[in-house]
């Protein structure tokens, strides 16, 4: 069994205009005047029109702000920005654990958009340890459907730990009460 740590990174509350477009260049390394030497990673997403193969990062933030815009009921936060944090670095791309994030991904396709991506390197530490950062959506692309506030996101994120146990993980979370107070949740799982 290994473990697994959920984190929230805490830069904000995610309801500034351009929320969508930070985390989604961030999460796909996408260079930008900050940053110009990232370099682009694949991207894996769900819940979104076929945009075409490989997926440009700028179109699947087009289709997640569409999504956003197209919706009647919205809460101020855009999006959900997720870390799924293993203690080593995968040797091998076929991993299951790249299967258990895709299974993570999963749980909110059906209602929500989603996308995730790979990382190996930490940008504050530069320690290097598999990673996966999820941005879901909090706005559904089912039409007038419920947007996944805090309440509805405990209730997927309450499903994890049997997903992660399937696959020989031990989840964990790493915030402290207090952080997960400023996400507006109680508890994780």
């Amino acid at each position: 069994m290994i473990d697994a740590g959920i984190k929230f990174p805490t830069r904000g509350d995610y309801t500034n205009f351009d929320a969508i477009k930070n985390v989604l260049l961030y999460m796909f390394q996408i260079p930008t005047d900050s940053y110009p030497n990232r370099k682009p990673i694949p991207i894996h997403f769900y819940g979104i029109p076929y945009i075409g193969y490989p997926p440009k990062a700028e179109d699947v933030i087009a289709q997640f702000e569409a999504i956003r815009k197209r919706q009647r009921c919205i809460i101020p936060q855009q999006i959900w920005h997720m870390e799924l944090s293993f203690p080593i670095v995968f040797e091998d791309l076929t991993s299951p654990y790249f299967y258990f994030a895709d299974e993570i991904a999963r749980l909110f396709c059906w209602r929500y958009p989603v996308c995730y991506a790979y990382h190996d390197k930490n940008r504050e530490t530069k320690n290097r340890h598999s990673h996966f950062h999820f941005g879901i959506s909090t706005s559904s692309y089912i039409a007038d459907y419920p947007p996944l506030d805090a309440a509805r996101f405990q209730s997927y994120l309450a499903q994890m730990p049997a997903i992660a146990q399937a696959y020989g993980v031990h989840l964990y979370h790493f915030q402290t009460k207090e952080e997960l107070k400023c996400l507006n949740l109680s508890t994780i799982f």
